[in-house]
């Protein structure tokens, strides 16, 4: 059983929760669609488990600067006390964590996904102020 497999097997057996594959050939890609929030968990490399989700999207005529400066602003203040890392692609701003499956139990996944799931809740109820 590959890593991915047993971090995957782990999540849905502590959580109750079934995943969806993401599509043919991304085998280690799994979605999950809980109440309003939907997220992904992959393992490209079967070495380095990723969790992500689409915080935002710009609406097309959106300042992508002003809106990327506040959330940048808000990534500098939670530095010390969020675990997941903002980007931007293609007018969408993710968070997302890593979690290296080669020195962790794989049994512990259920935890990264909360404290993930966790910074994910506190991002989505602190909208920055655009300015």
């Amino acid at each position: 059983m590959s890593r991915f497999d047993a971090a995957l097997t782990a999540l849905e057996a502590e959580t109750g929760w079934k995943s969806v594959a993401e599509g043919e050939g991304a085998s280690a890609t799994r979605r999950f669609q809980l109440a309003d929030m939907e997220f992904s968990m992959s393992a490209p490399d079967d070495r380095h488990l990723y969790f992500t989700y689409c915080l935002a999207t710009l609406a097309p005529d959106e300042d992508a600067d002003a809106r990327a400066r506040a959330y940048a602003r808000m990534a500098a203040a939670a530095f010390k006390t969020r675990h997941a890392t903002l980007s931007f692609h293609e007018r969408r701003f993710y968070l997302s964590q890593e979690v290296d499956l080669t020195t962790v139990d794989v049994e512990q996944t259920p935890l990264f996904c909360q404290n993930f799931l966790n910074d994910c809740d506190w991002w989505r109820g602190n909208p920055p102020p655009v300015s």
